[in-house]
């Protein structure tokens, strides 16, 4: 099979999934029992921020860390990195099955992208290409992506700006989404689109129903408590 079919079968299944855990914020001392709850829910997609301190004042583990987890899961991995392209190439390395960069980081990005589209890792026992992603701050303009569409299969769009911690509204970041969408037009159906930053419930119930993203990106609210009871409250409220 080739590449190219090989990932429109990759971005099918994850059509199907709803919800990418910020695995990082689980308890790291109980994680076997975490996974495990995630599989039984059938939680197939793990988020990993790696950040260096210097994008933004965020540190959090390195790349190394994804090595960790098994292949069954879907190592979504996202980087606030000033060094890219090395970053991304030990993520692959890793076990990255999709490695989002910051647009506003420009240095080597168009380089970093070609790279990551020539890669593949393992997913469920098969062998997939690695999913290139471009993830974006509140206040950098949407149509900065036009540049980067054929070169994308994933977009995140960020709730929060990391380098400032500032958030903002929920119905400005809809806006977004939809002016993403429509910049994407009818290559919107081969492309992923997911939203991310402090994304509690009534924020993902607020998106899941009132734009066209395909999965949300949540660490601490489902894992301040017991992960079993947040999921199923998540499922109640139909975010997946």
């Amino acid at each position: 099979m080739s590449n190219s079919n090989l990932k429109s079968q990759l971005i099918d299944l994850l059509n199907l999934q709803k919800l990418s855990v910020g695995i990082l914020s689980a308890n790291w001392l109980a994680l076997s029992e975490a996974l495990c709850v995630l599989q039984k829910n059938k939680c197939e997609v793990l988020h990993f921020d790696v950040a260096d301190g210097q994008f933004c004042p965020l540190f959090t583990v390195g790349a190394g860390a994804i090595a960790n987890f098994p292949s069954h899961f879907f190592k979504d991995v996202h980087l606030m990195v000033k060094d890219q392209l090395n970053v991304a190439k030990k993520a692959v390395s890793q076990g990255a099955n999709l490695v989002t960069l910051q647009i506003e980081q420009q240095q080597d990005l168009m380089k970093t992208l070609d790279w990551l589209a020539e890669q593949n890792n393992v997913f469920q026992d098969k062998v997939y290409p690695v999913l290139t992603g471009l993830s974006i701050c509140p206040e950098t303009p949407i149509v900065g992506c036009v540049e980067y569409i054929d070169k994308v299969d994933v977009f995140q769009v960020l709730t929060l700006d990391p380098r400032t911690g500032k958030k903002y509204e929920k119905e400005f970041i809809k806006h977004r989404i939809d002016e993403l969408c429509n910049l994407l037009s009818e290559r919107r159906m081969t492309k992923l689109i997911n939203v991310d930053g402090s994304m509690n419930l009534a924020l993902a119930q607020y998106f899941s129903q009132n734009t066209d993203i395909n999965w949300i990106i949540s660490g601490s609210a489902l894992f301040n408590g017991a992960l079993a009871e947040s999921l199923q409250e998540w499922k109640t409220a139909n975010i997946f």
